[in-house]
């Protein structure tokens, strides 16, 4: 079985946005859940989160930040009526369900795309949502959808200055997020902080919040391949044992993480994925595949 793309469109700078015919999919996902996409014959596995979905019409929506060979991949090749060979989910737990209270649910760069659903639920639950994208100023995204979806949303963004690199990029994310958490925390009370984006940025924000004292949960983002937890790829730390972001997760307290052993294992792959990539862009430079 295909999944058909519906329609697909390019959200800001390196965010393509796809409409997935996927019925087992939307018919049970719920917010917090995500799936592992495969888009071609002998192509990689990747997670992705279904930001929307319809039950009764069969479709979910995902997004893809573009940064290694499969998702420029996708960019490139596919188009609505193509399809992709598997979508596997919904996986993971949902994001639970109650009322916290006031709720700061923050999104690093494309960490945005988890929060929306997790978000929207906790306000239509009753919850007091803000919240907060820190991201470079091309990659704003969803900014009309959120602001209709919660109490507040914030966007803190910034200009990316000629000749930066990914380092650049990231020091100026994280300096931009602590500052700004800082100033919410010290001028509003919070029950519970939420955060989703690269570790770095999660672990910079999470030791600003622990000065604080306010309880916080994390979406983890390791090492993923098959998302059922028999690869053990995505194990992580958490209160002293040893659990898999795919079926304990992917929702942590913060508090209770390994922060440094999660870092060190999100960059295992990095050579490997840059010398895919490499050979991808030469390969279609000369005309190949």
């Amino acid at each position: 079985m295909g999944y058909r793309i519906l329609d697909k469109k390019e959200l800001a700078m390196n965010e393509v946005w796809y409409k997935i015919h996927a019925p087992h999919v939307a018919k049970k996902v719920q917010p917090g859940q995500f799936v592992i996409v495969r888009a071609f014959p002998n192509g990689e596995r990747i997670p992705l989160t279904p930001v929307t979905w319809d039950r009764e019409e069969g479709w979910i929506t995902l997004v893809t930040f573009v940064r290694g060979k499969t998702t420029l991949r996708m960019a490139n090749e596919l188009k609505p009526g193509d399809e992709l060979l598997n979508v596997a989910g919904p996986l993971g737990n949902p994001a639970p369900m109650k009322k916290f209270g006031k709720i700061l649910a923050i999104g690093l760069i494309t960490g945005m795309v988890e929060v929306f659903p997790i978000a929207k639920a906790w306000q239509e639950f009753g919850n007091d949502v803000t919240t907060l994208h820190v991201t470079p100023n091309p990659m704003v995204i969803l900014k009309e959808d959120f602001e209709k979806a919660v109490s507040r949303h914030i966007v803190e963004g910034y200009d990316l200055q000629p000749g930066w690199g990914m380092q650049e990029i990231a020091q100026e994310l994280v300096r931009r997020a602590v500052t700004k958490v800082r100033e919410l925390l010290e001028s509003e009370h919070w029950d519970l902080v939420f955060i989703v984006g690269p570790a770095g940025g999660q672990k910079a924000v999470f030791e600003v919040v622990r000065e604080y004292g306010i309880p916080m949960e994390a979406d983890l983002h390791p090492i993923m391949v098959d998302g059922t937890g028999m690869c053990g790829s995505c194990r992580v730390t958490v209160g002293g044992e040893v659990k898999f972001a795919c079926i304990d997760g992917p929702g942590f307290n913060a508090y209770k993480v390994d922060w440094d052993e999660l870092i060190h294992r999100v960059g295992f792959y990095t050579d490997l994925e840059r010398k895919a990539l490499e050979e991808y862009l030469k390969a279609i430079r000369g005309g190949g595949q």
